[in-house]
Protein backbone atom coordinates (compact mmCIF):
# COMPACT_ATOMS: atom_id res chain seq x y z
CA UNK A 1 0.00 0.00 0.00
CA UNK A 2 1.19 3.30 -0.69
CA UNK A 3 2.11 5.94 1.91
CA UNK A 4 -0.75 8.88 3.00
CA UNK A 5 0.22 12.19 2.14
CA UNK A 6 -1.38 14.21 3.87
CA UNK A 7 -1.48 17.04 0.78
CA UNK A 8 -2.96 14.37 -1.47
CA UNK A 9 -5.95 13.40 1.05
CA UNK A 10 -6.98 17.39 1.25
CA UNK A 11 -6.91 17.79 -2.41
CA UNK A 12 -9.41 14.97 -3.33
CA UNK A 13 -11.34 15.98 -0.04
CA UNK A 14 -11.44 19.55 -1.56
CA UNK A 15 -12.25 18.01 -4.88
CA UNK A 16 -15.41 16.17 -3.43
CA UNK A 17 -16.03 19.20 -0.72
CA UNK A 18 -16.24 21.95 -3.82
CA UNK A 19 -18.15 19.61 -5.97
CA UNK A 20 -21.13 19.04 -3.77
CA UNK A 21 -21.04 22.63 -2.72
CA UNK A 22 -21.59 23.93 -7.00
CA UNK A 23 -23.69 20.72 -7.12
CA UNK A 24 -26.16 22.17 -3.89
CA UNK A 25 -25.94 25.56 -5.71
CA UNK A 26 -27.73 23.93 -8.97
CA UNK A 27 -30.05 21.73 -7.20
CA UNK A 28 -30.58 21.94 -3.67
CA UNK A 29 -30.65 18.35 -3.01
CA UNK A 30 -29.94 16.63 0.42
CA UNK A 31 -26.49 16.52 1.10
CA UNK A 32 -25.64 12.48 0.61
CA UNK A 33 -27.26 12.94 -3.24
CA UNK A 34 -24.77 15.20 -3.64
CA UNK A 35 -22.22 12.91 -2.85
CA UNK A 36 -23.65 10.15 -4.71
CA UNK A 37 -23.84 12.53 -7.91
CA UNK A 38 -20.06 13.75 -7.04
CA UNK A 39 -18.83 10.36 -6.64
CA UNK A 40 -20.69 8.95 -9.78
CA UNK A 41 -19.13 11.81 -12.43
CA UNK A 42 -15.67 11.13 -10.78
CA UNK A 43 -15.79 7.03 -11.50
CA UNK A 44 -17.84 7.62 -14.87
CA UNK A 45 -14.88 10.05 -15.99
CA UNK A 46 -17.02 12.51 -17.59
CA UNK A 47 -20.14 15.04 -15.81
CA UNK A 48 -23.38 12.65 -15.89
CA UNK A 49 -25.14 15.30 -14.07
CA UNK A 50 -28.04 16.80 -16.49
CA UNK A 51 -27.74 20.61 -16.68
CA UNK A 52 -30.36 22.35 -18.04
CA UNK A 53 -27.39 24.49 -19.61
CA UNK A 54 -24.97 22.73 -20.19
CA UNK A 55 -22.49 25.52 -19.71
CA UNK A 56 -22.93 24.83 -16.20
CA UNK A 57 -20.93 21.65 -16.17
CA UNK A 58 -17.32 23.49 -16.86
CA UNK A 59 -17.04 24.89 -13.74
CA UNK A 60 -17.84 21.36 -12.34
CA UNK A 61 -15.09 19.73 -14.90
CA UNK A 62 -12.26 22.10 -13.63
CA UNK A 63 -13.19 20.71 -10.30
CA UNK A 64 -12.78 17.05 -11.31
CA UNK A 65 -9.60 18.36 -13.78
CA UNK A 66 -7.48 18.76 -9.78
CA UNK A 67 -7.49 15.42 -9.06
CA UNK A 68 -6.85 14.35 -12.86
CA UNK A 69 -3.19 13.04 -12.83
CA UNK A 70 -2.54 12.58 -9.15
CA UNK A 71 -1.98 8.82 -7.53
CA UNK A 72 -3.77 8.61 -4.68
CA UNK A 73 -3.64 6.02 -2.21
CA UNK A 74 -6.53 3.89 -1.13
CA UNK A 75 -6.11 5.70 1.88
CA UNK A 76 -6.12 9.05 1.04
CA UNK A 77 -9.23 8.24 -0.84
CA UNK A 78 -10.97 6.65 2.05
CA UNK A 79 -10.22 9.04 4.25
CA UNK A 80 -11.50 11.83 2.32
CA UNK A 81 -14.42 10.02 1.93
CA UNK A 82 -14.50 9.46 5.40
CA UNK A 83 -14.13 13.20 5.95
CA UNK A 84 -17.02 14.12 3.36
CA UNK A 85 -20.01 11.56 5.18
CA UNK A 86 -19.07 12.94 8.39
CA UNK A 87 -19.71 16.62 7.04
CA UNK A 88 -22.63 15.28 5.53
CA UNK A 89 -23.97 14.03 9.53
CA UNK A 90 -23.50 16.95 10.80
CA UNK A 91 -25.14 18.88 7.50
CA UNK A 92 -28.01 17.05 7.98
CA UNK A 93 -28.19 16.86 11.67
CA UNK A 94 -27.66 12.67 12.42
CA UNK A 95 -25.45 11.49 14.91
CA UNK A 96 -22.14 10.39 13.32
CA UNK A 97 -22.89 6.71 14.98
CA UNK A 98 -22.51 4.63 11.37
CA UNK A 99 -18.95 5.64 11.19
CA UNK A 100 -16.55 3.56 12.94
CA UNK A 101 -13.02 5.18 14.03
CA UNK A 102 -9.91 4.58 12.04
CA UNK A 103 -7.87 3.40 14.74
CA UNK A 104 -10.86 0.47 15.50
CA UNK A 105 -10.35 -0.80 11.95
CA UNK A 106 -6.59 -0.49 12.12
CA UNK A 107 -6.88 -2.95 16.15
CA UNK A 108 -9.09 -5.16 14.32
CA UNK A 109 -6.87 -5.93 11.78
CA UNK A 110 -3.88 -6.64 13.83
CA UNK A 111 -6.52 -8.87 15.95
CA UNK A 112 -7.04 -10.95 12.28
CA UNK A 113 -3.59 -11.30 11.58
CA UNK A 114 -3.11 -12.45 14.85
CA UNK A 115 -5.44 -15.70 14.08
CA UNK A 116 -4.93 -15.84 9.90
CA UNK A 117 -1.19 -16.02 8.75
CA UNK A 118 -1.55 -14.57 5.48
CA UNK A 119 -4.84 -16.68 4.39
CA UNK A 120 -7.70 -15.69 2.06
CA UNK A 121 -9.80 -14.30 3.96
CA UNK A 122 -13.97 -13.95 3.86
CA UNK A 123 -15.01 -11.01 6.11
CA UNK A 124 -18.47 -9.85 6.69
CA UNK A 125 -19.83 -6.56 8.54
CA UNK A 126 -23.22 -6.97 9.07
CA UNK A 127 -23.93 -3.42 10.22
CA UNK A 128 -21.70 -1.76 8.32
CA UNK A 129 -23.19 1.65 8.75
CA UNK A 130 -20.76 4.03 6.25
CA UNK A 131 -18.61 1.02 5.28
CA UNK A 132 -15.73 2.83 6.97
CA UNK A 133 -14.67 -0.32 9.50
CA UNK A 134 -14.81 -2.96 6.67
CA UNK A 135 -12.67 -0.79 4.10
CA UNK A 136 -10.28 0.05 6.85
CA UNK A 137 -9.95 -3.61 7.44
CA UNK A 138 -9.41 -4.40 3.74
CA UNK A 139 -6.83 -1.82 3.20
CA UNK A 140 -4.68 -2.78 6.05
CA UNK A 141 -4.47 -6.34 5.03
CA UNK A 142 -1.67 -7.19 3.03
CA UNK A 143 -3.76 -9.90 0.97
CA UNK A 144 -6.66 -8.85 -0.62
CA UNK A 145 -10.28 -10.50 1.28
CA UNK A 146 -13.36 -11.03 -0.33
CA UNK A 147 -15.47 -8.29 1.30
CA UNK A 148 -19.12 -8.42 2.47
CA UNK A 149 -21.54 -5.94 4.03
CA UNK A 150 -25.46 -5.47 5.55
CA UNK A 151 -27.31 -2.36 7.16
CA UNK A 152 -31.20 -1.67 6.61
CA UNK A 153 -30.51 2.26 5.95
CA UNK A 154 -30.53 2.41 1.85
CA UNK A 155 -28.22 5.52 2.10
CA UNK A 156 -25.53 3.78 4.42
CA UNK A 157 -25.28 1.09 2.18
CA UNK A 158 -25.29 3.27 -0.86
CA UNK A 159 -22.51 5.72 0.61
CA UNK A 160 -20.62 1.94 1.15
CA UNK A 161 -20.77 0.85 -2.03
CA UNK A 162 -19.76 4.31 -3.75
CA UNK A 163 -16.64 4.48 -1.28
CA UNK A 164 -15.62 1.15 -1.96
CA UNK A 165 -16.07 1.65 -6.03
CA UNK A 166 -13.92 5.07 -5.66
CA UNK A 167 -11.26 2.39 -3.54
CA UNK A 168 -11.56 -0.02 -6.79
CA UNK A 169 -12.59 -2.81 -4.13
CA UNK A 170 -15.20 -5.25 -5.01
CA UNK A 171 -17.56 -5.22 -1.47
CA UNK A 172 -21.24 -7.69 -1.95
CA UNK A 173 -23.73 -5.47 0.00
CA UNK A 174 -27.55 -6.98 1.39
CA UNK A 175 -30.01 -3.75 2.32
CA UNK A 176 -32.06 -5.41 4.67
CA UNK A 177 -32.23 -6.20 8.12
CA UNK A 178 -28.77 -7.61 10.20
CA UNK A 179 -31.34 -10.50 11.63
CA UNK A 180 -32.52 -11.47 8.09
CA UNK A 181 -29.06 -12.01 6.75
CA UNK A 182 -28.39 -15.23 5.21
CA UNK A 183 -24.48 -16.16 4.54
CA UNK A 184 -22.34 -18.45 5.61
CA UNK A 185 -18.26 -19.44 5.12
CA UNK A 186 -17.27 -16.20 6.74
CA UNK A 187 -13.74 -16.64 8.12
CA UNK A 188 -14.34 -13.36 9.97
CA UNK A 189 -17.25 -11.25 10.88
CA UNK A 190 -16.79 -7.65 12.44
CA UNK A 191 -19.45 -4.93 13.53
CA UNK A 192 -19.89 -2.09 15.78
CA UNK A 193 -23.00 -2.55 17.77
CA UNK A 194 -25.35 -0.02 17.92
CA UNK A 195 -26.68 1.18 21.31
CA UNK A 196 -29.80 -0.78 21.98
CA UNK A 197 -32.31 0.86 24.72
CA UNK A 198 -34.61 -2.22 25.23
CA UNK A 199 -32.36 -4.38 28.03
CA UNK A 200 -35.41 -7.22 27.96
CA UNK A 201 -35.43 -7.84 24.27
CA UNK A 202 -31.88 -7.31 24.10
CA UNK A 203 -30.65 -6.88 20.13
CA UNK A 204 -26.77 -7.09 20.39
CA UNK A 205 -27.89 -10.74 22.25
CA UNK A 206 -29.86 -12.15 19.03
CA UNK A 207 -27.93 -10.59 16.62
CA UNK A 208 -24.29 -11.87 17.62
CA UNK A 209 -26.13 -15.73 18.02
CA UNK A 210 -26.74 -15.38 15.12
CA UNK A 211 -23.44 -14.21 13.40
CA UNK A 212 -21.92 -16.89 14.74
CA UNK A 213 -23.68 -18.95 12.69
CA UNK A 214 -22.20 -17.18 9.53
CA UNK A 215 -18.67 -18.22 10.91
CA UNK A 216 -16.39 -21.74 9.71
CA UNK A 217 -14.65 -23.27 12.05
CA UNK A 218 -12.43 -21.35 13.84
CA UNK A 219 -13.85 -18.20 12.35
CA UNK A 220 -13.04 -15.20 13.98
CA UNK A 221 -15.95 -12.54 15.71
CA UNK A 222 -14.86 -8.92 16.22
CA UNK A 223 -16.83 -6.51 17.51
CA UNK A 224 -17.54 -3.21 19.70
CA UNK A 225 -20.25 -3.30 22.40
CA UNK A 226 -21.36 -1.26 25.23
CA UNK A 227 -19.00 -2.02 28.32
CA UNK A 228 -22.10 -3.07 30.44
CA UNK A 229 -22.82 -6.07 27.59
CA UNK A 230 -22.49 -8.99 30.10
CA UNK A 231 -24.85 -7.35 32.94
CA UNK A 232 -28.06 -8.27 30.83
CA UNK A 233 -27.53 -11.58 30.46
CA UNK A 234 -29.65 -12.82 33.96
CA UNK A 235 -30.06 -15.99 32.92
CA UNK A 236 -26.82 -16.57 31.56
CA UNK A 237 -28.70 -17.99 28.77
CA UNK A 238 -26.90 -15.75 25.84
CA UNK A 239 -23.76 -16.92 27.01
CA UNK A 240 -24.55 -20.79 27.36
CA UNK A 241 -25.71 -19.93 24.04
CA UNK A 242 -22.64 -18.32 22.48
CA UNK A 243 -19.69 -20.69 24.53
CA UNK A 244 -21.83 -23.77 23.32
CA UNK A 245 -19.15 -23.94 20.33
CA UNK A 246 -17.21 -20.49 20.89
CA UNK A 247 -14.75 -19.23 23.05
CA UNK A 248 -13.60 -15.53 24.42
CA UNK A 249 -10.02 -14.84 23.55
CA UNK A 250 -10.26 -11.04 24.91
CA UNK A 251 -11.71 -8.41 26.01
CA UNK A 252 -10.18 -5.19 25.16
CA UNK A 253 -11.29 -1.88 27.10
CA UNK A 254 -11.22 1.30 25.04
CA UNK A 255 -10.54 4.40 26.55
CA UNK A 256 -13.20 6.38 27.53
CA UNK A 257 -11.94 9.87 25.86
CA UNK A 258 -13.12 8.00 22.70
CA UNK A 259 -16.99 8.33 23.89
CA UNK A 260 -17.86 11.83 25.16
CA UNK A 261 -21.56 11.27 23.77
CA UNK A 262 -21.74 7.72 23.96
CA UNK A 263 -21.37 4.91 26.50
CA UNK A 264 -18.43 3.80 26.94
CA UNK A 265 -17.50 0.26 24.59
CA UNK A 266 -15.11 -2.71 24.71
CA UNK A 267 -13.83 -4.93 21.88
CA UNK A 268 -14.95 -8.39 22.23
CA UNK A 269 -12.86 -11.21 20.68
CA UNK A 270 -14.21 -14.78 19.70
CA UNK A 271 -13.53 -17.51 17.81
CA UNK A 272 -15.63 -20.70 16.79
CA UNK A 273 -13.35 -23.13 18.77
CA UNK A 274 -13.42 -24.49 22.13
CA UNK A 275 -10.37 -23.79 23.83
CA UNK A 276 -9.69 -25.85 26.97
CA UNK A 277 -8.28 -24.38 30.06
CA UNK A 278 -7.22 -21.10 28.47
CA UNK A 279 -7.67 -17.98 30.21
CA UNK A 280 -8.98 -15.32 28.02
CA UNK A 281 -6.98 -11.58 27.66
CA UNK A 282 -8.41 -8.79 29.32
CA UNK A 283 -6.79 -5.10 28.47
CA UNK A 284 -7.58 -1.80 29.46
CA UNK A 285 -6.29 0.40 26.36
CA UNK A 286 -5.11 3.59 27.15
CA UNK A 287 -5.18 6.83 25.64
CA UNK A 288 -4.53 6.23 21.44
CA UNK A 289 -1.85 9.50 22.06
CA UNK A 290 0.00 7.36 24.28
CA UNK A 291 2.32 5.84 21.99
CA UNK A 292 4.69 4.22 24.71
CA UNK A 293 1.52 2.87 27.17
CA UNK A 294 -0.36 1.61 23.97
CA UNK A 295 2.62 -0.46 22.88
CA UNK A 296 3.03 -1.90 26.24
CA UNK A 297 -0.58 -2.98 25.87
CA UNK A 298 -0.04 -4.53 22.63
CA UNK A 299 2.43 -6.54 23.69
CA UNK A 300 0.06 -8.07 26.39
CA UNK A 301 -1.92 -9.18 23.78
CA UNK A 302 1.00 -10.41 21.30
CA UNK A 303 2.20 -12.54 24.63
CA UNK A 304 -0.79 -14.30 24.67
CA UNK A 305 -1.12 -15.36 21.33
CA UNK A 306 2.26 -16.82 21.03
CA UNK A 307 1.67 -18.42 25.02
CA UNK A 308 -1.39 -20.25 22.80
CA UNK A 309 0.48 -20.65 19.82
CA UNK A 310 -1.66 -18.22 17.66
CA UNK A 311 1.83 -17.20 16.36
CA UNK A 312 2.97 -20.95 15.09
CA UNK A 313 0.54 -21.65 12.91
Amino acid sequence: MQDIKTENLELFYDCLDNSNNYLYEKFHKPYFELIEMTVNNILSGEILTDFENPEDAEPLQKIYDTIKDIDFSVEDVRKAMQAIVLRGFKEMKIPNGNTTPDTIGILFTYLITKVFKNEKLAILDPLCGTGNLLLTISNHLEITPDLFACDNNVWMTKITALTADLLSTNVEIYLEDTLNLSIGNMNVVVFDMPHWEDTDNYFPYQAILHYKDMLKEDGLMLGMVENDFFSYDKNKKFKDSLLSDMSILGLIELPDEMFKSTKPKLIIVLQKRLLKDKKCFMVKLPSFTDVKAFNESLIDIEAWFEKNNYNNK
